[in-house]
Order: C-alpha cells, then sequence, then structure tokens
C-alpha cells in the first residue's frame, strides 16, 4: 500500500519545530538530500558531478529512442554546451533532468531549466514572479515567524525550548547562506539592468512581450543560482545590451551550466566544454566551441573518405555477412552525411527575381525599392512622444544589404512598419518601386500558422496555382521532407514551423527581403544554412538580429537606431561602438546632449513611456541596461563644476554614496581626491563631486560599506 504523501501544509502543520529532523522534511528534496549526506558522512563538500554509464533516453510515449546505452557525464563547475540537429533530444533531455525523471541522477543536485515562462507562470508581477520562483526561501521565510511565535509561547525551562532556539538559528542560517533577506533589493537591482523600471516591475507578466518574458526568466534562474543552470535558447528575443548581461552572468556564474543556443557567438565566449548528441550518442569535448567546430569538421571528413574507401573494396559482399551489415551501416552514414552538406549548401534557396522596372535606365545596383525622406513618427502626436522626432532619410536600394542595430525601444520594429506600409508616417513621405516584390519575416511570424494544417496543405493554400509537387520539392529546400511535409503543425518544433514560413517566402523570389530575429528557434546547423542562402541571395536584405555572428557574415553596412541618432556604419564593429556608447555615456552621467534626448526619447520602455538608462556593478562587473522607463530628462545642459586644490567637497564612493572629501590633485577633468574619515584616496571625474558649504560640519559618516572599502587607493 502506497503512503500518502503529505502536501507542504500538512507537513507544516505536524512539523516538530524543535528538531531539525523534522524541519528538514518541510524543504525541497534536494536539500533533504544533502542534509542527510552530510549528517550520515559528517563531511560537509558533496561531489555534484554526474556519472550516469549506459545511459537511455525514450521520448515520452517511448515510441522511440533518442539516446542510446550512452554516459551521461555533467562535471561540477563546468560551462558546457548542448549542441545537435533537431529532434536529437536536447530540449527533452533537458525536462527529464529538471523533473527528476533520469534513473540513478544524484537527488542532491539542485537543477533549474531556464526557458520561456509558461501559463500557470504570468499571475503575479514581475517582481513576485522572480522572488517566488526560490522554492527554498519561500519556505524558510515561513519558517522563522513560526519559530519566534512557539519560541514566545513556549515557558522558560520548556524541555523544547533550546531545540526551537537553535532551529530558529539554522533557518537563519540558510535564508543568509541563500541572501534570503535581501532578495527583493538584488532582484530589483536585476530587472533595471534588464529594463524594468520600478514601474515595470509592477507590472503583470501576463502583459509583457515574448522577450520581456524571456528576460524574467533569466532574472529568475539567476536569483535561484541553481546547481546545475539548463538554458534553452536564452537569447530568444534579447536585445544586444540583454545578450551582453547574459553573457557576463555566464562567465561569472559560481556552479555548473548546460546551454542549448544557435547564438554561436555567446558559445564562442562562455562555454569550456561541448557536449555533442549524435547517432543516439554523448560525445565529450574537453574544449572550448570554436575549437569543438574545428575538430567535429575534421573528424567528420576523415571518417567520410575512410568509409569512400571501405565501401570501394567491399563493392561484392554477401549482404548477409557480418561484413556486410557493416557495409550497409556504413554506407547509410555516408549518404547521410553527403546529404547534409547538400543540405547545407542548399537548404532556404531563392529562386531568381524577376526584372525591376527601370525607366530612368540606372544601375541595377542603384534603383530604389523604398524611399524614407524627412520622416517623422509618433504614435500619440498629442502627447508629443516621438519615436523619430528629428527627421531621417533612408534609401533602401536593389544592392541594399543592410544589419539594423539598436536597443529595445529604440524604434528598429517601428522603423520596418514603416517601411512596409503597415504604418504611416506622421510627417514625410514613403516611396515604393512601383513593381517589387517584398518578403517579411518577423519575429512572430510562426504565430500565424494555422497549426491544424499540415505544411503541405498550407503551401498549397498559398499558391493554389501551383502544382503539390512542385511545392513539395520546394519544401524539401527548407529540410521540411518526407513525413514532416504531411504532420500538422501542432507536432513540429518552432524551428520546423520557421522553416515553412521560409518555404512560403522563398518559393517567388522577392527584391527586397526583410529578416527581423529570423534566427529565433533555428538550430545552429539552420542559422549556417540561412547565411549560405543570404549570401547567394541576389537582392536586398533588411537584418534585424541580436546575433552578432549572423549579422556579421550577411551584411555589408549596419544602421544603427538609438533614440536621437539614425546612422550607417560600414563594419559592425564602428556600428556596435556608435551604437552602445549612447549607454555608456548615460550610465557615466555625461553629457548625452539634453535636446536630442528630450526630443527622442524612444518607445520601448516596460512602463510605456521614455527612455532610461541603468548601471548595475556586482562581483566587479558593471552592467548597463536601456529602455527601462520613465525618466526625467535633464534640463539644458549648465555650466560644468569646476573645483581647485584643497577644496572640501563631497565625492562619490563606489557604494553609490557621497562622503567628505578634499581635492589634492586637479588633472583636466579628473580630480585626486582623499576621504577625509578614512584616509583613502580615488580618482574621480566631476560630474561625480558635489560643491559644500564652506561651515560644513564634521565629514559623513560612512557606515560599514564605507569603511570596509577604505583600505587603500581605488578608482571611484
Amino acid at each position: 500500500m502506497t503512503a500518502k504523501v503529505l502536501t507542504q501544509q500538512e507537513l507544516f502543520d505536524t512539523c516538530d519545530w524543535s528538531s531539525r529532523d523534522s524541519v528538514v522534511k518541510l524543504f525541497p528534496v534536494y536539500f533533504q538530500e544533502q542534509y542527510a549526506y552530510k549528517k550520515a558522512t559528517g563531511k560537509d563538500v558533496l561531489n555534484k558531478s554526474v556519472n550516469i554509464e549506459n545511459f537511455t533516453m525514450k521520448t515520452p510515449f517511448g515510441d522511440q529512442e533518442l539516446l542510446k546505452g550512452t554516459d551521461l557525464i555533467l562535471e561540477n563547475n563546468k560551462r558546457q554546451g548542448l549542441v545537435g540537429a533537431n529532434c536529437t533530444g536536447k530540449t527533452l533531455l533537458f525536462e527529464y533532468i529538471s523533473q527528476g525523471k533520469i534513473k540513478d541522477f544524484p537527488k542532491y543536485i539542485h537543477s533549474w531549466h531556464c526557458k520561456e515562462l509558461e501559463s500557470h507562470e504570468l499571475g503575479e508581477s514581475v517582481i513576485d514572479t522572480v522572488v517566488h520562483s526560490h522554492q527554498f526561501r519561500n519556505i524558510l521565510i515561513k519558517c522563522e515567524p513560526k519559530l519566534n511565535e512557539l519560541i514566545a509561547a513556549e515557558p522558560e525551562g520548556s524541555d523544547k525550548l533550546p531545540g526551537l532556539k537553535d532551529c530558529l538559528l539554522w533557518v537563519q542560517q540558510l535564508m543568509r547562506s541563500i541572501r534570503g533577506y535581501d532578495a527583493e533589493e538584488r532582484v530589483g537591482k536585476m530587472l533595471r539592468v534588464l529594463g524594468f523600471d520600478d514601474v515595470g516591475q509592477k507590472r503583470l507578466v501576463s502583459a509583457l512581450s515574448g522577450g520581456l518574458r524571456m528576460r524574467v526568466a533569466l532574472c529568475m534562474a539567476f536569483f535561484i543560482e541553481a546547481d546545475l543552470l539548463l538554458l534553452d535558447e536564452p537569447t530568444n528575443h534579447l536585445d544586444f545590451p540583454s545578450v551582453l548581461w547574459l553573457e557576463n552572468r555566464l562567465r561569472g556564474y559560481r556552479s555548473s551550466f548546460l546551454m542549448v543556443s544557435h547564438d554561436r557567438e555567446l558559445l564562442n565566449n562562455v562555454c569550456t566544454a561541448v557536449l555533442l548528441l549524435e547517432d543516439k550518442q554523448i560525445k565529450y569535448y574537453n574544449m572550448g566551441f570554436k575549437e569543438f567546430e574545428k575538430k567535429k569538421a575534421t573528424e567528420d571528413k576523415k571518417k567520410f573518405d575512410e568509409i569512400e574507401k571501405f565501401l570501394q573494396k567491399n563493392v561484392n559482399v554477401d549482404p548477409s555477412t557480418m561484413l556486410g551489415k557493416q557495409k550497409h551501416e556504413k554506407k547509410l552514414w555516408s549518404e547521410k552525411y553527403y546529404q547534409h552538406q547538400v543540405a547545407l549548401t542548399s537548404k532556404f534557396t531563392f529562386p531568381a527575381p524577376t526584372p525591376l522596372s527601370n525607366a530612368e535606365g540606372l544601375p541595377l545596383e542603384d534603383i530604389s525599392l523604398i524611399n524614407l525622406q524627412n520622416l517623422r513618427f509618433s504614435y500619440n502626436p498629442a502627447e508629443g512622444h516621438y519615436i523619430f522626432n528629428d527627421p531621417i532619410d533612408f534609401n533602401v536600394k536593389a544592392s541594399t544589404r543592410c544589419g539594423v542595430m539598436g536597443p529595445n525601444g529604440a524604434g528598429k520594429s517601428t522603423l520596418l512598419k514603416l517601411l512596409t506600409h503597415k504604418l504611416t508616417p506622421t510627417a514625410g513621405t514613403v516611396t515604393h518601386h512601383p513593381n517589387f516584390a517584398l518578403a517579411y519575416f518577423g519575429q512572430h511570424s510562426t504565430a500565424e500558422l494555422d497549426l491544424e494544417k499540415t505544411p503541405i496543405e498550407f503551401m498549397c493554400e498559398q499558391f493554389p496555382g501551383e502544382t503539390a509537387g512542385s511545392l513539395r520539392q520546394h519544401l524539401a529546400k527548407t529540410s521540411v521532407v518526407g513525413t514532416i511535409a504531411e504532420t500538422r503543425m501542432i507536432r513540429l518544433s518552432y524551428s520546423q514551423r520557421a522553416c515553412v514560413v521560409f518555404a512560403k517566402l522563398t518559393y517567388i523570389c522577392p527584391h527586397l527581403l526583410i529578416l527581423d530575429e529570423p534566427t529565433n528557434f533555428l538550430d545552429l546547423e539552420s542559422v549556417d544554412s540561412l547565411i549560405s542562402a543570404c549570401n547567394k541571395y541576389k537582392g536586398a536584405l533588411l537584418l534585424v538580429s541580436h546575433n552578432r555572428d549572423f549579422l556579421k557574415k550577411c551584411a555589408k553596412q549596419y544602421l544603427s537606431v538609438v533614440p536621437g541618432s539614425f546612422k550607417m556604419y560600414d563594419n559592425l564593429k564602428d556600428a556596435e561602438n556608435g551604437t552602445y556608447s549612447f549607454i555608456a555615456e548615460m550610465e557615466e552621467g555625461g553629457k548625452v546632449d539634453s535636446d536630442v534626448l528630450q526630443r527622442n526619447p524612444g518607445g520601448g520602455s516596460v512602463s510605456g513611456s521614455t527612455l532610461q538608462s541603468t548601471t548595475t556593478i556586482e562581483n566587479g562587473v558593471k552592467t548597463m541596461t536601456i529602455g527601462g522607463g520613465p525618466m526625467k530628462m535633464p534640463p539644458t545642459a549648465a555650466k560644468p563644476l569646476t573645483f581647485v586644490k584643497d577644496e572640501k567637497i563631497e565625492a562619490l564612493w563606489t557604494d553609490g554614496k557621497y562622503y567628505t572629501a578634499q581635492v589634492m590633485k586637479v588633472d583636466g577633468a579628473k580630480y585626486t581626491v582623499k576621504y577625509l574619515e578614512y584616509g583613502n584616496t580615488a580618482i574621480v571625474q566631476a560630474k561625480q563631486m558635489k560643491k559644500v558649504d564652506a561651515t560644513a560640519a564634521a565629514p559623513a559618516k560612512g557606515g560599514k560599506a564605507a569603511q570596509g572599502k577604505a583600505a587603500g587607493k581605488v578608482k571611484a
């Protein structure tokens, strides 16, 4: 007879609060296992590596083996990338680990699956969703007042009192170990870095876009700080500053993570090892991602050449013999490898576009497809809130191959809607070529599919005059082959649905192809195929993407869209510097042309108001964001303050507070100051200094933060 599983409330009601062994039963399973191990062995350190031999993983219905007889090895404190073709089991492996469905997986390892939020996670505010995601803290925060209540009610001399006090001290110690007492403050800082101001943090998660929900999910993951963090396409819907924030966080992650990503730059920059799912096996490469790709390509080519020699040597063998079976297996592998190489070069291919009318006899590359002139735009001109207030000009020609960059809310998507007549400009003109064809792949194009239809049914509806054979052949070029073309799209992966949309867009070749975050949900090989196709495509390209590798390989020019600036660059590095130096200037408190900011505040803040940047310093790493919410715009810039040697002032310290100091040296715009109460010196800028009354009294008290940092010369 199966024992009844008690609910959390039943455990709470029946708990012996004077016994640690009883209180621990309230906690998550991983902590109970850690507690039992430490109690039994007397050791405080557990080996949090995973080593499962002869590991087999089937689909949820048990109808297919995705992994068979392999080893599942996850080293402790390792930054690992997980790669493999679609349908090899990457996401399912994550789900099985996080749900505790893998036999022999150590129960004392706390794993967390970071993925897009589900419907049951959308009912609270942003900050409450993150704070309440920490299950262990949720329990501890209930235990402490309960223990205080019992201690207060227990008479002096009671036998239970020592146990109750011991448990209270233990619970408080556990709260400090997970930094539970300052949780709201820490979460607030992370959310501000990710673009959520105080108003945005109070919004319901259900009211957020997919991109903002992904930021909430990331914030939850780094707040929880699990032993093993599982990241499934974490860059989907993120803007470039958020990707940089994620990269910095992963570099400094104190435990292990396993990440699936289509962002090659991110994998190159953070991973120190790679796990490959292939041929129902997990293969391990103890090297960075760039080295892994080179080694894997060399291994595959060598294996292909060896198999070809074997097949040439064994042309006529009996299929029933061991050698015949070996030949059959090798031939299947060789054919699969060859087809894969062909697919990489032909996937997402485009037919030739029809000729454009050219009454003026211009060279093909100079024919204008869409021309924006003196354009201004506001969603609500009466309120004076403009996305583009300073008039902009942008001429998309037949030869244009342009990457579009900028922080969320700066106007990238608005620009694309203006180009495609989905929005009407407040002022200025948008002129289209009379007979050019446009194809647009947006971030949410797959959401427009009827998931009850199959890909071939969808294509037949879109192109009623074409034969099913031609449409099926074209679907195959985007890897929608065989039974996939006959499967209802509700059963397909997001990547496969994206391929169906690409099949529609490329059946009749457009003169201008606009791709808005096209790499979301594509695997690495599909991204490589898309890069190859874009480079072969003869028409004009506009690309919006946070994927640096994709932009670098496909675009020839880069348009930077930030509030108050609309500028073209010839290389990606200059575009990045031009785009995000705006943020750096704001976070440093420098002069950023207040008139431009007032007239071009941007439109994508979480609270639906203006643009804001924030800076957070954690573990010595400074991180910035933009798009956070309402910001009081500065008045017309006043003449900057100047200071003289020996002048008493108030100077900013690294804890964000001002303390009384004296100017020791003047070096242009920089000042060497000495903090009077503690004697330490620092180099600061005028914007980090304040004038004080000549009759000011004693120096300001610095408190513990300043006292702890006043032990040497530190740059503020």
